[in-house]
């Protein structure tokens, strides 16, 4: 029977299309970085050849390794001593050749491995003496795969094997063969866990279900790909001391960060609120130093670093001119985005991901022109190119129904967030604006209703207990007021609005200590004068609407003005 050539894969498509195989079984994945490597433990390589795959040399290695390190006290830790598979564990972990192989669960961490850099290993001398042939040759790497779930081949090592003396599982079974044993240790260090390891060990040899091939030329590629799509780098594969100084190797080079590296650092940075650090390493993607040996940034890169360098540019309380920076940036990702798209028009789902990341860049331009530029007709226009590149983009319709309300359309407002609504039905902002829409319009029961949706979904906003408080006290619905903004209150003791609003709604019920108190607390903070003005003009008119006439006192805080020695407008 002829045997079985290998894959090779050149993509991270490619790869998940070989892994997708092992899905109704068991199985571990080992990664090497040379297709010539096989399975075999570190301390087979330190055999002669003809010794390599023989039982009672193997074990007699480990044995003296064993007794090498207990004679030199290296089998304690923290006080107890390691059973022989434990201080293997624990040698290996500091790269002494045993017989443990390791394994992983990870399909995509044993395609690391494969991909991992020569330089972090080989030195640059070792290298330039390779012959070129056998050097593209051999850094094509392999990804094993080996089923587990045969008990005829694998035992799993329980507490009990633990403590066994390490000859113990060199011994065959009833059948006259060397059983393979798989163990997880439970005393995990990081490096175990993050490379969700398992090791295999025995007598046997360990025979693959089957192997791919990962192509030379293709490794940045999947190493990238694998940094990107699911955080592996070396750093999270060896995340403890030792891995940190191999990234820091004499034979590894400081390699300059490409364009993606410096919109990652500058992600980074951004998210640790590093706000101009961040602009530089965007500003190095957008407008690289000259070097003849650099390739210009992919239109997507450069796309995202605009769009990230924009809303870096927002950041609190920008100024003017970091605002309309932030814009020109918008609208450069905007222009990038759409030529991408166009690129890409015949491949029907990278258009509609594509459309949706432009979708997100209209919401952030169109943000930035209604909350710092005031411009409410050119954030519509941008609100509306989202909507229209993602249909189902709710908070697109939340963002223009917003703009709308306050451009004073009530009615295209609503229709928004009911738009946004029918979208999705969780979106606690959208049944909050529908409702103060319609406390705008005088609806005060359908503002009442959408109110009471949104506390249901977020039970904790003081905001939208003070408004429903407020849409209650519109309808004269005074008990109810007072509820909902005594509740407002509680979850919030410094709420200024509540506060002054709870001290209105006193006022009207004649409860005036109550009201004084409410709009005493309330002017600490808020400048009530200013507040009651807007909304219901002068104190006269508010007596006459209420029918009601206020105390002196209370006048005063309304007015701001001491009225002690003033007659009452209401007296003469």
């Amino acid at each position: 029977m002829a045997k079985k050539v290998p894959g090779r894969v050149k993509t991270l498509i490619g790869f998940l299309e070989w892994a997708k195989q092992f899905s109704d079984g068991q199985y571990l994945f080992r990664g090497v970085r040379k297709k010539s490597y096989k399975i075999e433990a570190g301390a087979c390589r330190r055999l002669p050849e003809v010794d390599r795959y023989n039982p009672a040399k193997l074990l007699k290695i480990n044995q003296e390794l064993i007794d090498k390190a207990r004679l030199l006290g290296h089998d304690q830790l923290s006080g107890d001593q390691l059973s022989d598979l434990a201080l293997l564990a624990e040698l290996q972990h500091f790269r002494a050749a045993t017989c443990l192989i390791d394994f992983t669960r990870n399909a995509l961490i044993a395609l690391w491995f494969a991909c991992e850099q020569i330089a972090t290993i080989e030195s640059q001398e070792e290298k330039k003496n390779t012959d070129s042939r056998d050097k593209v040759e051999e850094t094509d790497g392999k990804v094993y795969a080996v089923r587990i779930d045969d008990p005829a081949r694998f035992r799993t090592i329980t507490s009990e094997l633990l403590e066994k003396d390490i000859d113990h599982f060199f011994r065959v079974d009833g059948n006259g063969r060397y059983p393979l044993y798989q163990w997880q240790p439970k005393l995990q260090n990081n490096r175990i866990i993050a490379q969700q390891s398992v090791f295999i060990f025995g007598g046997a040899k360990i025979e693959a279900a089957d192997e791919c091939i990962i192509s030379r030329g293709a490794k940045e590629d999947l190493l990238k790909a694998l940094d990107k799509l699911v955080g592996l780098t070396e750093a999270t594969i060896y995340p403890d001391s030792d891995g940190f100084a191999r990234l820091h190797v004499q034979n590894n080079p400081d390699f300059e960060p490409d364009p993606q590296g410096y919109l990652q650092r500058g992600i980074e940075a951004h998210q640790k609120g590093e706000r101009e650090e961040a602009i530089t390493n965007y500003t190095t993607v957008i407008s690289p130093l000259p070097d003849e040996t650099a390739q210009p940034p992919e239109k997507d890169i450069l796309s995202w670093a605009h769009h990230h360098r924009g809303i870096a540019y927002l950041g609190e309380n920008p100024s003017d001119s970091a605002v309309d920076l932030a814009i020109e940036d918008f609208t450069e990702a905007i222009q990038l985005k759409t030529e991408i798209i166009e690129s890409v028009i015949e491949n029907p789902a990278r258009t509609r991901l594509l459309k949706k990341e432009l979708a997100r860049i209209y919401i952030y331009r169109g943000s930035a022109r209604y909350w710092q530029k005031g411009d409410f007709d050119s954030a519509i226009t941008d609100y509306t190119e989202a909507a229209e590149l993602d249909s189902e983009y709710a908070e697109a319709y939340n963002y223009r129904g917003f703009a709308y309300l306050n451009n004073g359309d009530i009615d295209k407002a609503i229709a928004d967030y009911t738009k946004a609504i029918d979208i999705d039905q969780e979106l606690t902002e959208a049944y909050k604006d529908r409702a103060t829409a319609y406390l705008a319009n005088s609806d005060f029961d359908n503002a009442i209703r959408d109110y009471t949706k949104a506390i249901q979904l977020d039970p904790d906003d003081t905001n939208i207990y003070n408004y429903r408080g407020l849409a209650h006290f519109r309808n004269s619905e005074t008990d109810k007021a007072i509820d909902n903004l005594s509740k407002a209150i509680q979850l919030k003791p410094d709420s200024a609005t509540a506060y002054y609003n709870r001290g209105i709604v006193q006022l009207s019920l004649r409860n005036w200590e109550e009201a004084k108190t409410d709009l005493t607390i309330s002017k600490n903070q808020l400048d009530v004068a200013t507040e009651f003005q807007q909304e219901y003009g002068r104190v006269e008119d508010f007596e006459r609407g209420m029918d009601i006439e206020l105390p002196e006192d209370i006048v005063s805080i309304l007015t701001a003005e001491d009225t002690s020695t003033n007659i009452h407008q209401d007296d003469l």
